[in-house]
């Protein structure tokens, strides 16, 4: 009933920032100093050097000068305490303050150097590395409180720390992968880097209240940020996606043991990064509302708009939970005039860690910036702009040159104040104003607030847990969301065995509430003797789990080759039943991937999002789609509903509630087990009833029923496929007169030789992988288009997709597929106008590979055409931590990339949206953040000959005309051989040369 009271609380909770902002300015000095805050709280905040460079990529950034410190009051009158200089010494930092529930207790984040003096406990208090330290105000108040130093790592990092609830301790995100370094992909123990290959990645943690027992509870790929505890006891945080071609912060929530983990909110609604998401009061009437700064994944220093997220009521923008909530919804600014979440100019100014007040006021404290640029090397504020200065910091199309030469610059320092926004009133005020070369961010009120459920751990199962396994269970795959994940838009004519005019039966949903006009008709499906039985195109599920690229390794961005995928593994397939179910076990503490395939071995989508079960955790999915709300379709009449040409074996068998899978597997529990092959029996249909079986299928590398169908080349071991030992051996296999690269050898057409490129990998591999410029037919010349500010050449479509778009099997978009199936599956028109299918002089390419070898292509293909799977198989990647080491980086290179690299398009992209649409990552694989390890280790992915520096593209390319590629007119090489900075990283490399 108070739906419409906080709708309507939304839309006028704003301001008109563009009147407050002009007296408001950045720096020590502000017209507010005399602003007494109506209903003043102490707050506290960090202090933190605003020349350092911020991204949601970076997980820990740090720069000396940071600081904690508290404010009695929240008004720029009131006492304001730095309460750690005594340790950081001005050459520490601080971040991620989070209070206690009683209000006494902060706890946060410090980093410090060694060669501090500071002690705690009779022993130093610096590590040199990021701890978690607690300060309690209990009996000494605002400034003579006790430190308490929770974590003292000198390896790892350990930053965003919050309470958990009934004096368990905490939740933080932090580096030292304390599981997961001990169990990565092929029985190797390391460190994993991001999905950028830049820094070691953070995952969730939690410890006892006094700093023991740290336990791993999350296992992304790339960074979880941000965990903060929700009023029922779940975790909410920021998880980094960044799975091929998509590249965004969604919110996620996980219970506190990390089972139950799922995207709350954000996987595909506007914008791009959710970052600092926090609830708003739940005792208010914005309960069930998140507060999120969002924005870009670079370019803002960590700032956005101001978003208050109705995530009770809705999963994704426009999509509500049921037909009781309004159709379009699901998140807002809440600020009048829209604040930019993305690159570039934000005219009004950007927010950033938001953090609600539980005290029922509903007001805000946030971290806030306003528009600054200079002009002529002078500070001004972006209302004194022209029309046409305007339009110019606003053009996309500009290049870098023109950047550099316009008189205005959007170069100012983030200069972040306190201030408090309320919404009821409509008011922004400043209540802490950092001094000049300082930012105040990370704001939290010292007040008691209600304390959140403490949610007990799940209940496991002991014998999975001591295998280290888990099962997954999803009910239906043909239970899809509105982007139709799983649905008819994925498939293609081509898909529909004969007979058949539709592959999934449709029907209009028995639940009311359900949002959706039409849900495919597992009645049918499942039904042996209705023909949608035999129409339903899933038959397998693929599981797949990731190869994390490795810290201080060199050579990795050239072995994985050109794609938006990092290496992965297969672990092995299972069936899908008839009514879309599946039930397996799998590997916990895992990252994975499901990708269901059609009866050819053909992904029908692509996962792009890594999942994980806990040790023993039994975790159950409605169906293939992002957190839509409602009842699962699979669901009681329907799953309980035996058809009569159902085997009476099976039926009998039947228990209330069970999916065909859940069935399958408690009578035969080895079908829980992934095979290494697809292979599928049909044990449902009931011949002599009228059930017609579906055709068995078999598809093993060897010992098919027919020799002709096994591999005559190497077989991948451990589900690696690595191209130059799996693929192209199928290239040169003697075919007689229809042998791959008999015919294909001209690089102007297509070569499929095994000769090496210009890049070190083999030609056949560039050939597929990379499209041809696209000419320009009235000069003759490549076309080319504005990135970031540079020139990039825009190239046709390649024989073998790598963009997924919306989540489409690679394979079955990939032109090569349909040319070695001789079917039209799901290649665009353009893939198909620059690769045309083969002329009738020449063999059928159909017929040309055998059912093995088909198999290992598309499994290659769907993986993403990686050029090793297993890093460690390729010679160019080579470990590299003793010779070419941080800190001789940090001293000779770094200044260099700098001065001359990070400012244009070595930066991070990413995507917003169900259209998961981003330049590809592949083009830009050199991503700088300014951040010293991410840069290093970036770095060395770029470097694979230290013996001879000119040959690595970290010299080679920056220092040829053009580069990029693109920069037609271009007469100076950005990096020119002989210059100091070329010299310099020249010498760098070849000093890590060990002959």
């Amino acid at each position: 009933m108070n739906k419409p009271g906080r709708e309507q609380a939304l839309a006028c909770a704003a301001v008109t920032l563009g009147v407050l902002l002009a007296a408001c300015g950045s720096g020590g000095g502000s017209d507010s100093a005399t602003v007494t805050v109506q209903g003043d709280v102490p707050i506290a905040y960090v202090m933190r050097a605003n020349t350092m460079r911020m991204n949601p990529t970076n997980g820990a950034p740090t720069a000396p000068g940071g600081d904690l410190m508290i404010r009695e009051k929240s008004s720029p009158s009131a006492p304001e305490h730095n309460i750690t200089a005594q340790f950081t010494q001005g050459q520490g930092d601080a971040s991620d303050p989070e209070v206690s529930y009683d209000g006494k207790k902060i706890v946060f984040a410090m980093r410090c150097p060694t060669t501090n003096t500071a002690t705690i406990g009779g022993q130093p208090a610096c590590t040199g590395r990021w701890n978690i330290w607690e300060y309690d105000m209990t009996t000494g108040g605002y400034t003579g409180g006790s430190f308490k130093r929770l974590t003292s790592s000198t390896q790892d990092d350990d930053v965003d720390p919050a309470y958990l609830p009934a004096g368990r301790g905490f939740v933080f995100s932090s580096n030292r992968q304390t599981k997961s370094k001990t169990t990565q992909a092929l029985g190797q123990t390391y460190y994993a880097l991001d999905e950028y290959e830049r820094e070691r990645v953070f995952n969730l943690h939690t410890m006892t209240a006094n700093g023991v027992n740290i336990q791993q509870i999350s296992f992304n790929q790339s960074h979880d940020r941000n965990p903060v505890v929700r009023p029922n006891g779940d975790i909410l945080f920021s998880r980094w996606e960044h799975v091929g071609d998509r590249n965004r912060f969604a919110i996620f929530r996980t219970k506190p043991d990390g089972t139950d983990m799922f995207v709350l909110y954000g996987a595909h609604s506007p914008g791009n990064s959710f970052l600092h998401p926090r609830d708003m009061d739940p005792a208010g009437p914005y309960k069930g509302f998140l507060t999120s700064s969002l924005m870009s994944l670079s370019g803002t220093n960590e700032g956005g708009a101001l978003m208050l997220v109705d995530a009770a009521n809705y999963s994704e923008q426009d999509t509500p939970a049921n037909r009781t909530v309004q159709p379009q919804g699901g998140q807002a600014q809440i600020t009048a005039q829209a604040l930019n979440d993305g690159r570039g100019l934000s005219r009004y100014g950007r927010v950033t860690t938001p953090f609600p007040l539980w005290d029922g006021t509903n007001r805000v404290l946030v971290g806030y910036r306003p528009c600054e640029v200079t002009r002529n090397g002078n500070v001004v504020s972006c209302a004194t702009l022209t029309t046409a200065e305007l339009a110019r910091l606003d053009d996309e199309n500009r290049t870098e040159a023109q950047i550099a030469a316009d008189p205005v610059q959007d170069n100012v320092p983030p200069s972040y104040a306190v201030y408090m926004y309320d919404p009821a009133k409509q008011t922004w005020l400043n209540v802490a104003a950092p001094p000049a070369g300082f930012m105040y961010t990370d704001p939290v009120a010292l007040q008691q607030r209600a304390e959140p459920n403490a949610a007990d751990p799940t209940n496991v199962d002991a014998t999975l847990a001591a295998q280290n396994m888990a099962l997954i269970e999803v009910r239906s795959v043909y239970d899809t969301d509105g982007l139709d994940r799983m649905g008819t838009s994925m498939l293609a004519a081509a898909d529909l065995p004969a007979g058949c005019t539709t592959a999934i039966a449709k029907t209009a949903p028995t639940d009311t509430l359900d949002t959706r006009a039409q849900v495919a008709d597992l009645l049918r499906i499942k039904d042996p003797a209705d023909p949608a039985y035999g129409c339903a195109p899933a038959r397998f599920v693929r599981a797949v789990r990731a190869v994390a690229p490795q810290s201080n390794m060199m050579g990795m961005r050239e072995a994985i080759g050109e794609t938006d995928f990092e290496p992965q593994q297969i672990l092995g397939y299972a069936p899908v039943e008839p009514d879309g179910s599946f039930k397996l076990k799998v590997p916990a503490d895992t990252p994975l991937a499901l990708a269901i395939v059609d009866a050819k071995g053909r992904g029908i989508q692509t996962h792009l999002n890594w999942i994980q079960v806990r040790p023993g955790e039994r975790r159950t999915c409605d169906g293939c789609h992002s957190p839509r709300r409602g009842a699962a379709l699979n669901a009681n009449a329907i799953v309980n509903t035996l058809a009569s040409a159902l085997l009476p074996s099976m039926s009998s068998a039947h228990q209330s509630g069970e999916t065909m899978a859940s069935l399958r597997t408690r009578l035969d529990p080895t079908a829980l087990s992934l095979g290494a092959d697809m292979v599928y029996t049909d044990i449902w249909a009931d011949t002599g009833h009228g059930g017609v079986a579906r055709a068995p299928i078999t598809v093993r590398y060897t010992g098919n029923a027919n020799p002709a169908d096994d591999l005559q080349t190497p077989a991948p071991v451990n589900g690696i496929i690595n191209y130059a030992e799996h693929i192209q051996p199928l290239w040169a296999r003697n075919r007689g007169a229809a042998t791959c690269t008999g015919c294909h050898s001209d690089p102007a057409k297509l070569s499929l030789q095994g000769t090496t490129s210009g890049t070190g990998r083999l030609l056949s591999y560039d050939e597929l992988l990379i499209g041809d410029p696209v000419i320009d037919t009235a000069t003759g010349l490549p076309v080319t288009r504005i990135e970031d500010g540079v020139p990039v050449i825009v190239r046709g479509a390649a024989v073998v997709e790598t963009m997924t778009g919306n989540a489409g099997g690679l394979a079955r978009k990939s032109r090569l597929t349909e040319i070695l199936f001789g079917e039209e599956l799901m290649a665009g028109a353009a893939a198909r106008t620059a690769h045309p299918s083969p002329p009738g002089t020449a063999p059928n390419h159909a017929t040309l590979l055998n059912a093995a070898e088909k198999r290992l292509v598309t499994e290659w293909m769907d993986l993403g055409g990686q050029y090793y799977n297993d890093l460690t198989s390729s010679p160019s990647v080579v470990n590299v931590a003793a010779a070419l080491n941080q800190a001789s980086f940090e001293a000779q290179v770094q200044p260099v990339l700098r001065a001359s690299c990070s400012a244009g398009c070595h930066q991070p992209g990413g995507n917003a949206g169900a259209a998961q649409t981003t330049p590809s990552y592949a083009r830009n694989r050199f991503i700088l953040t300014g951040d010293p390890a991410g840069d290093f280790n970036v770095t060395l992915t770029m470097i694979s000959d230290t013996c001879n520096a000119a040959s690595n593209y970290l010299l080679s390319r920056p220092s040829t005309v053009p580069h990029p590629a693109g920069a037609a007119g271009q007469s100076a090489a950005v990096l020119p051989v002989g210059s100091a900075g070329y010299t310099a990283i020249a010498n760098w490399i070849s000093s890590g040369c060990t002959p």
